[in-house]
């Protein structure tokens, strides 16, 4: 469960700070959600993933998932020692929630193939430094960043809605403890030394949680629920990255 959180190089011109500063408004449409459908608690009989290989359970899980189309995730994630919490929906190829580290935090939107994120100032000031967190905060004011898809280190906030993002081989993929889950047996993967995911053995073979160093630790829930609202921001409330950078 790495998510990427790195350095990032954008400038802020004097121009195109004081272009954007001009019109400040907020952006987002609220989502709504069915009552999710949850793993049972008790299915009637094994799945089979017990007896397979490391890599035909994850090919498994991963399949589940992507029948599911929709799914949480939530918990805590560390990264570089930074405490990350995280809670995502993914419905399909969208997705909205959010990160939050640093004391900052960041939206995350993908919607119609389209990627954007919108942050706080002390989200800005963790990524940057001070002086730039700063000019982008004051030129983003409550609007969300287009193209993020575009720079690795927006780029890869987005990991946290795949299970690739969130388990990543370190070093080989093998079989880890069995253990209980709110009631559901599931076998656990180990993907390196810090690297845990553990996978329902009944019922569909969801992804039900990744384990990794310092406690982290991220849920799948609410799988194949119907979700609906995820719509992109209107123009007025957007700006793209490359007018920040010069």
């Amino acid at each position: 469960m790495w998510i990427s959180l790195r350095r990032l190089s954008v400038t802020v011109g004097v121009s195109a700070l004081a272009a954007l500063t001009g019109c400040q408004s907020g952006g987002g449409t609220p989502a709504r959600v069915s009552p999710p459908v949850v793993v049972p608690a008790a299915s009637p009989s094994s799945n089979g993933i017990a007896t397979q290989e490391p890599a035909q359970i994850l090919k498994r899980a991963q399949a589940a998932l992507t029948e599911a189309k929709y799914f949480r995730v939530k918990g805590t994630s560390y990264q570089d020692g930074a405490k990350t919490g995280v809670d995502v929906r993914v419905s399909g190829p969208d997705l909205t929630g959010f990160l939050t580290v640093g004391g900052g935090r960041v939206e995350l939107l993908a919607v119609g193939g389209k990627r954007y994120l919108r942050a706080d100032k002390q989200f800005w000031i963790t990524s940057t430094d001070a002086r730039q967190g700063t000019l982008l905060a004051t030129a983003m004011g409550d609007r969300w960043v287009a193209g993020a898809d575009r720079d690795p280190a927006f780029a890869g906030l987005f990991a946290v809605g795949s299970l690739a993002g969130v388990f990543q081989l370190e070093d080989g993929l093998g079989i880890s403890a069995v253990k209980d889950i709110g009631g559901v047996t599931a076998v656990g993967l180990w993907g390196g030394f810090h690297s845990r995911l553990f996978v329902a053995s009944t019922g569909k073979p969801y992804p039900l949680q990744v384990t990794g160093e310092d406690g982290a630790e991220l849920m799948f829930s609410d799988f194949g629920a119907t979700y609906t609202g995820i719509r992109a921001p209107a123009a007025k409330d957007v700006v793209n990255l490359t007018a920040l950078t010069g």
